[in-house]
């Protein structure tokens, strides 16, 4: 998959994050985004996905369907994980992901009811259930102890396999568990 970003300019008030800038993007396996906090890296992901629209430029090749994973859970609280994950798939395919991210006893139960790692496993699940050409995760890890991490970079990994997946990370650990090719964002203007 390739995405182009022709001429892009684009600043919030003070603060450009990308001038005038050119770059042609190829996607494959899993690309991990590095960059300090503050750098861009969200904004990139939003551009990539046409959620962000330039000032100026064009982003050419944007998925016609993706699964974003951003850094909140973002579940919907009136209903419970296995109806959270089903919206994007159906409930078979829920189940299985649900089961996949160790939490096959609690689907029933709603998300006030889940702790906060139980809760973003369920978005992984979704996000994982949810079929699409490229899946991009806004450090998808946060929150989770080191042993579910470990477990949820080997199903990130797999998913790598079957479609691109652009994930944003701080840690070089989880990097080199994934087999990542590394994009790093750098400076202000953005270069890459």
């Amino acid at each position: 998959m390739e995405v182009s970003f022709q001429d892009v300019s684009l600043a919030f008030g003070e603060k450009v994050l990308f001038s005038h800038f050119t770059k042609t993007f190829t996607f494959s396996g899993i690309t991990a985004l590095m960059g300090p906090s503050g750098s861009g890296k969200t904004t990139f992901f939003r551009l990539l996905c046409g959620l962000q629209k330039p000032d100026s430029g064009a982003v050419l090749g944007i998925p016609k369907t993706f699964t974003v994973l951003f850094q909140e859970d973002r579940l919907l609280p009136w209903v419970d994980a296995l109806t959270n994950v089903a919206l994007v798939s159906d409930t078979e395919t829920a189940k299985a992901c649900l089961n996949k991210v160790g939490l096959s006893n609690d689907m029933h139960n709603f998300p006030g009811n889940l702790s906060g790692g139980m809760c973003r496993r369920v978005a992984i699940a979704r996000a994982l259930a949810h079929k699409s050409e490229i899946l991009l995760l806004d450090e998808p890890l946060k929150g989770l102890d080191e042993e579910l991490r470990a477990q949820m970079l080997n199903l990130i990994k797999a998913e790598g396999e079957t479609r691109p997946v652009l994930f944003i990370t701080h840690d070089e650990r989880e990097v080199e568990a994934l087999g990542a090719e590394v994009l790093s964002v750098n400076g202000m203007p953005i270069k890459m």
